[in-house]
């Protein structure tokens, strides 16, 4: 009875875990719950498209146009990449609640990017991104922020618009000094913010 109490904590925790980190979603009754793969097979009904995955994308630095016809998407990822920029009209996927950027290679978000208010998890960790955009702040449906392994010391001041619901903001991989921390802390005063600590004394970033 033990070992079967003890299973069904781990598995709870488990669950419990794995929400934080990717936001549950429940859709209509036309979403039968599967994840595209390649954005061709995507467009052959983009009115039924509420998840799409691609990890490829030949020569290219944005995505593709045709994907900004899939309206009706939840969730996007895009990873592995080596996107340099995000289009400007991200914000016609206006339903995305769901948005990971993971390993690619952008510099920043489009100010447009604010206008996904529904967006509930937002991950652009492995990229080169040194702050977000401004319009962050317009973002009030945020719960969880993945960011971690980019050269980004300061968050924006608008960003304090989501202290009351950003519940993470994950910048592991990310050498913070204790000041640079308290600064963001202040921002986010509610927020759980991982960081990866560093003496104030130790050199050990390339600013160049």
């Amino acid at each position: 009875m033990r070992k079967i109490i003890a299973t069904l904590v781990f598995i709870t925790f488990c669950t419990i875990t794995m929400a934080q980190k990717t936001p549950l979603a429940y859709y209509d009754s036309l979403d039968n719950g599967k994840t595209y793969t390649s954005l061709q097979e995507a467009l052959k009904e983009p009115q039924n498209v509420y998840r799409l995955k691609l990890t490829k994308l030949d020569n290219r630095d944005s995505l593709p146009e045709e994907l900004f016809s899939l309206t009706e998407l939840r969730e996007l990822t895009v990873k592995g990449c080596k996107l340099c920029v995000l289009n400007q009209n991200i914000d016609k996927l206006a339903k995305l609640e769901s948005l990971n950027l993971d390993k690619n290679k952008l510099v920043r978000l489009p100010e447009t990017i604010g206008n996904l208010q529904k967006m509930k998890f937002l991950c652009v960790s492995r990229n080169l991104m040194e702050t977000f955009p401004e319009s962050i702040s317009k973002m009030t449906g945020l719960t969880y922020i993945d960011a971690w392994d980019n050269p980004l010391y300061i968050l924006p001041e608008s960003i304090k618009s989501l202290q009351k619901t950003l519940k993470t903001l994950d910048l592991r991989q990310i050498p913070l000094t204790k000041s640079e921390f308290k600064a963001m802390q202040e921002l986010l005063p509610f927020t759980e913010i991982l960081f990866t600590d560093i003496c104030e004394c130790e050199n050990r970033r390339d600013h160049n």
